[in-house]
């Protein structure tokens, strides 16, 4: 039962590109406090790294991405997302905090990423692999967009996962089980898409070096250069 409710609601997503103002604004107040923990979680992986430069796809409300520049302290930052109210909302919230003219920001659509080739360190992007209509076109573009040694860290919930699992989750987190469950099911991938299903196709069709991690309720897909774009 679960399954067929986060096909439907995938479906319906990936139909969605971009999440409107009314929507936006919701996110804003609700949606990246209940996320703040996964951010955590998301720096937590990037402690040690030397980058340069960094893109987030989906960047939304521009919360992580402004952790991001705290934490790293890259030349160049940027953060794409294809609704303009979102854009918005992540100018505002760096010009608060005094940090706007250190983020670049795009309003463009992940299946075609305004970047010229070789030219990122990092990718980063939570919880918008579900959303995107053509999963081999965007790995095409972050393979394309990637520097020589550059690696990018695309983060989803998945709710096929034990008990026991989920449990642990909830405690990393500090998020009841139920609803970190209910999340997963309503917004995020299942593992066996990556194993299996649209998104194993995709990686496979584009040929890009990959590793899937599981943690938890969260799925970490992490894609490198591959020794074809390295050589180009």
């Amino acid at each position: 039962m679960l399954d067929l409710i986060n096909r439907l609601f995938v479906r319906a997503q990936r139909r969605i590109q971009g999440i409107p103002r009314v929507s936006a604004n919701l996110y804003e107040k609700l949606g990246t406090k209940y996320l703040e923990p996964t951010y955590n979680y998301v720096l937590e992986n990037l402690m040690g790294k030397t980058i340069d430069t960094v893109l987030e796809i989906g960047c939304g409300t521009g919360k992580l991405l402004l952790k991001i520049l705290d934490v790293m302290y890259p030349r160049a930052i940027v953060g794409l997302d294809i609704s303009r109210a979102m854009i918005e909302i992540a100018k505002k919230n760096s010009r608060k905090i005094g940090k706007y003219p250190m983020v670049d920001l795009i309003l463009a659509d992940a299946h075609k990423i305004p970047i010229r080739p070789r030219s990122i360190d990092l990718i980063i992007s939570t919880g918008t692999l579900h959303h995107i209509r053509d999963p081999e076109t965007l790995f095409r573009e972050v393979a394309e967009v990637l520097s020589r040694d550059g690696e990018a860290l695309i983060y989803e919930f998945s709710h096929d996962i034990s008990k026991e699992e989920l449990k642990q989750s909830s405690k990393r987190l500090r998020r009841p089980s139920t609803l970190l469950k209910l999340t997963a099911t309503l917004h995020g991938l299942p593992r066996k898409e990556y194993e299996e299903g649209y998104i194993k196709e995709a990686l496979t069709k584009v040929g890009v070096v990959y590793d899937v991690y599981y943690e938890g309720i969260t799925t970490l897909l992490k894609i490198k250069t591959s020794p074809e774009t390295n050589n180009s």
